[in-house]
């Protein structure tokens, strides 16, 4: 899978982003990231129904989960609940390597009495929005498995049928096992389900009108509207749980999209610039080497040469 492929910009009912599965029939993402290929060192702010898993290889970087900050070290890392906002970053603009994986609960759904029994019991816990994952106990262990996964997916790659010799089996036995030890170790039993606030639910909606129109111009007002809050009431949330402006969000979004054309096609400076929100293909190259430290053309030529 390339490295570049990103969440697909499609929204299901509840505004949750719909995620490009390596196997579109069969809800599990796997891949190896850089952190340097985000502009800016950061990734763009995100949430999917999926639960996300992210082990550090090398290097470290902060992730921030519904506004908090939780530092990862290499060989640890992460587990994101469903549908909670999320996204990687380096201040410092520091290189990091991970492991990236989304697995839906749907792959466990198959009897409702034991799915609303136990795997929502996790899934729908508000108290546990992430969890941090260190190489020691029972957290060593989902640590391993994400390896695991990980490596059954990316070891007979190159092959013509990869895709269809995939352990799938093993994989839904090691996701049965995560949840397993999720389910034994926290303290679910004394928890309260809650919904979400309503500052995050007015931060989603404004982030899926951004997602839904980055390719147009859009202003401030149209962002806030879309969130039911005035414009300052629509930076305040912005910096608040994504420590950026609309504007830059919005930027960031366009330049990580653009991505795409720039390494899939042959498609001019232009002819992206203008097809991803950019006012001219000068003022696309500007921003580009701003949070890339290169021009568009030359990381089109780093990443093409390998």
């Amino acid at each position: 899978m390339n490295q570049n492929a990103e969440y697909c910009s499609a929204f299901n009912l509840d505004l949750s982003e719909t995620v490009a599965y390596n196997n579109p029939l069969f809800p599990v993402y796997v891949k190896y990231g850089f952190l340097s290929t985000y502009p800016d060192y950061s990734s763009v702010s995100h949430w999917h129904k999926d639960m996300e898993f992210i082990l550090v290889k090398k290097g470290k970087m902060t992730y921030n989960v519904n506004g908090e900050l939780i530092e990862l070290s290499e060989n640890n890392g992460i587990m994101v609940n469903s549908r909670q906002l999320h996204y990687g970053f380096s201040e410092k603009r520091e290189e990091c390597e991970f492991i990236c994986i989304l697995l839906s609960p749907e792959l466990l759904q198959g009897n409702q009495w034991f799915y609303q029994n136990y795997i929502e019991k996790i899934i729908e816990n508000q108290t546990y929005t992430y969890l941090l994952l260190d190489d020691s106990g029972w957290q060593s262990i989902v640590l391993k498995k994400l390896d695991e996964i990980y490596l059954s997916f990316y070891k007979d790659v190159k092959k013509e049928n990869a895709m269809e010799t995939l352990p799938y089996f093993q994989v839904i036995a090691d996701f049965s096992l995560i949840l397993k030890l999720l389910y034994e170790n926290l303290q679910l039993e004394e928890q309260v389900l809650c919904g979400e606030s309503l500052e995050l639910s007015s931060l989603k909606s404004m982030i899926t009108y951004i997602e839904e129109h980055f390719m147009e111009r859009i202003t401030l007002k149209e962002i806030s509207a879309a969130g039911a809050c005035c414009i300052s009431r629509c930076s305040l949330l912005f910096k608040k749980y994504l420590r950026d402006t609309p504007v830059t969000y919005t930027t960031k979004l366009r330049l990580r999209k653009s991505l795409a054309p720039l390494l899939e096609s042959d498609a001019s400076i232009t002819e992206i610039a203008y097809e991803y929100g950019f006012c001219g293909a000068s003022y696309y190259c500007e921003t580009f080497q701003k949070y890339y430290g290169v021009s568009p053309l030359k990381y089109r030529k780093k990443i093409k040469a390998g």
